[in-house]
């Protein structure tokens, strides 16, 4: 059963019941209101429909991951080993000194949230993102779960199918318990700290995280990288403990910014005093240069057939905006996307079928630093249909899809489901985010 059917089934169940369909959705909205589910302060919208994808779309994309994998860890070992390749990333020398010294050939990249936008007629898809740095929103699903235990379309759908989500807390500290004993070749578990600038995190997430932790056996906290210590060779959180272990959710480019508030930290890991479990190679897939880089003569030299027409299937055309003529970007407006090489939440993110000709032109001349951009092939997301608020009437509208794999240590674990109004999905428009229900087919 493919999932536009079981869309159907599940839509034409809300519209049979409007009314209750109606008030069962405020109700789990007030939910949401009330959970974990929060971000500075903001609660995570939602729709009545959970994303639902079967069993052999989860198989599928699971095997895709290990192609996906297998490239990344060429350009990886690439990087590491010859100069001239490292070159065509131009990091400046503070983020590759910190490259160069961590630890790549134990753990690759131990989590990552791969975004793409999949089709769900065809099973094309291109790739959006590669989120290495802080991967974020497993919270998300599991509330959203609970929510939607609320609706009685729910239950009744998941009481007549084999269903089953997702389960991303336990498997992810069971991951960083495996490549803590890989790296430092000990059974002994470590004391964890999850590290970032609180400003930035999602702190609500870090506290289940850290509950997570200490139920397998890990004692853990909550730390700013700006209260880390390190103190005659050992690295103390903020309680005053030491840390083994760090589960980095702060991004590089924050640590880059914020570089001489990071001393205690970057220290200790240049000492391998802590483990750092999300070490600064993942830059190199993280920053959107990859993108650029994986389309790059001399990494399709460094793959196999079936790589290089993966590579040509689903990253879109990148090239840095200062090779591009921008009177043909403004031309051309409904196919390119400005992307900024080191940034996330779309800040500054400029699609072309978001303006009129003359928002377009200015938006493109007004970027300044055109080696600090992208220049993207824009791909049209897949649409479906949906019932949510649109404004404060409650109503069935036309969703773009983007969907992401949270990838630990190597292995798929789950997946991360959002929609938008727009073609551009993001919480600076009218991003929600759907839990999702994988279906035996």
């Amino acid at each position: 059963m493919q999932e536009q059917q079981l869309d159907r089934e599940y839509l034409a169940a809300i519209a049979a019941e409007p009314q209750r369909s109606e008030r069962e959705y405020r109700e789990l909205v007030e939910y949401m209101r009330g959970s974990t589910a929060i971000h500075h302060g903001e609660y995570v919208r939602t729709c009545l429909m959970p994303k639902i994808f079967t069993e052999s779309t989860f198989a599928r994309i699971v095997s895709d991951m290990g192609m996906l994998y297998g490239i990344f860890r060429k350009v990886v070992d690439a990087y590491f080993t010859d100069p001239s390749y490292r070159a065509l990333f131009g990091f400046d020398s503070r983020t590759e000194e910190l490259i160069l010294r961590s630890h790549h050939t134990e753990s690759m990249l131990p989590m990552a949230r791969i975004d793409f936008f999949y089709n769900e007629e065809t099973g094309d898809y291109k790739f959006c993102e590669f989120n290495t740095d802080g991967s974020s929103a497993m919270n998300e699903d599991r509330e959203l779960h609970n929510a939607q235990r609320l609706s009685t379309v729910y239950r009744d759908f998941t009481a007549a199918h084999e269903t089953r989500t997702c389960e991303l807390f336990d498997s992810w500290v069971t991951a960083f318990a495996g490549v803590w004993k890989r790296t430092r070749g000990t059974d002994r578990l470590p004391r964890v700290a999850i590290v970032d600038f609180m400003e930035c995190g999602t702190v609500n997430e870090f506290e289940i995280f850290r509950k997570h932790f200490e139920k397998l056996g890990l004692p853990a906290e909550v730390c700013d990288v700006r209260d880390l210590q390190y103190q005659d060779g050992r690295l103390l959180g903020k309680s005053g403990l030491p840390v083994d272990a760090i589960y980095r959710r702060a991004v590089t480019s924050d640590i880059l910014e914020r570089y001489d508030e990071c001393t205690a930290l970057l220290d200790a890991v240049r000492d391998d005093a802590v483990l750092l479990v999300g070490d600064f190679h993942t830059q190199l897939v993280h920053n959107k240069t990859i993108f650029r880089v994986l389309q790059h003569p001399v990494t399709l030299a460094l793959l196999t057939p079936a790589e290089k027409d993966y590579v040509h299937a689903h990253v879109p055309v990148t090239m840095s905006f200062a090779d591009a003529d921008p009177e043909q970007v403004i031309r051309e407006k409904d196919a390119w996307i400005l992307k900024p090489l080191d940034s996330y939440g779309s800040r500054g993110v400029y699609a072309g079928v978001e303006y009129d000709a003359e928002g377009w032109r200015k938006a493109v001349e007004s970027i300044t630093d055109r080696e600090g951009y992208l220049l993207q092939e824009f791909y049209m997301p897949y649409v479906t249909e949906n019932y949510g608020l649109v404004g404060d009437s409650f109503q069935k509208a036309r969703y773009y899809n983007l969907t992401g794999i949270y990838v630990y240590d190597g292995v798929p674990r789950g997946v991360y489901s959002r929609v938008s109004l727009t073609p551009i999905i993001s919480s600076q428009y009218s991003e929600k985010t759907l839990p999702t229900l994988i279906v035996k087919d």
